[in-house]
């Protein structure tokens, strides 16, 4: 014997139960699932808040490294500069070293000649003495001619003067002169033919 045929389902009834699977309502949420969502969300915000602040903190650093760049770089011109001025004055500094001494070179030299020239200039004043003192030795003759007395007197007053002030050394003949007065100052030999140009003399040199 054979078995019925199976019973077929009919279209209806299928698309029934499909339409009714598809517009079941969702199952309600948990407040443990709100809370959480909402703690998210919390966080997001947070996020974008850290987010922005720290957007401008970057750009506050930007702009502080880009001061501090330009500072550096208006640094190094002035260090560069300084440099520069330092090796001028090192330049200059050799320089001054070397005119000193070539200067002081040049002033042991001067210095050496002129001793050698005081000492040539003694010597020879020597000399003058010893041929003065030897020529008058030699010529010695008592003058006592009226001019050269009545001169010599005229020269009384200012030769107690130069006699105070050891200065005094006498009077000397010459052939067209009969006598100029001797004064000696500063190892300077001074010869005066009259007693007011030897008063003269003798205040500018009591000045």
């Amino acid at each position: 014997m054979s078995n019925p045929p199976a019973t077929k389902a009919c279209d209806i009834f299928t698309r029934g139960r499909s339409r009714s699977i598809k517009t079941a309502p969702p199952s309600p949420r948990s407040d443990s699932e709100d809370s959480n969502m909402a703690n998210i969300a919390d966080v997001l915000s947070e996020l974008k808040s850290l987010r922005a602040d720290l957007g401008t903190k970057l750009d506050n650093i930007d702009t502080c490294l880009t001061v501090v760049a330009t500072s550096m770089a208006a640094l190094e011109i002035k260090v560069t500069e300084l440099k520069w001025d330092v090796s001028s004055n090192s330049t200059r500094i050799n320089e001054a070293e070397g005119r000193i001494h070539y200067a002081e070179k040049t002033l042991e030299k001067t210095e050496a000649a002129l001793d050698s020239v005081n000492t040539r200039i003694a010597y020879l004043e020597s000399k003058t003495d010893d041929l003065e003192n030897r020529g008058r030795r030699k010529t010695l003759r008592l003058d006592l001619s009226a001019e050269t007395v009545r001169i010599r007197r005229g020269f009384n007053t200012v030769t107690k003067l130069f006699v105070d002030i050891n200065a005094f050394r006498g009077f000397q003949r010459f052939q067209h002169n009969p006598c100029k007065l001797r004064v000696l100052h500063n190892g300077k030999m001074n010869l005066f033919t009259t007693p007011p140009e030897a008063e003269k003399f003798y205040k500018s040199i009591q000045q």
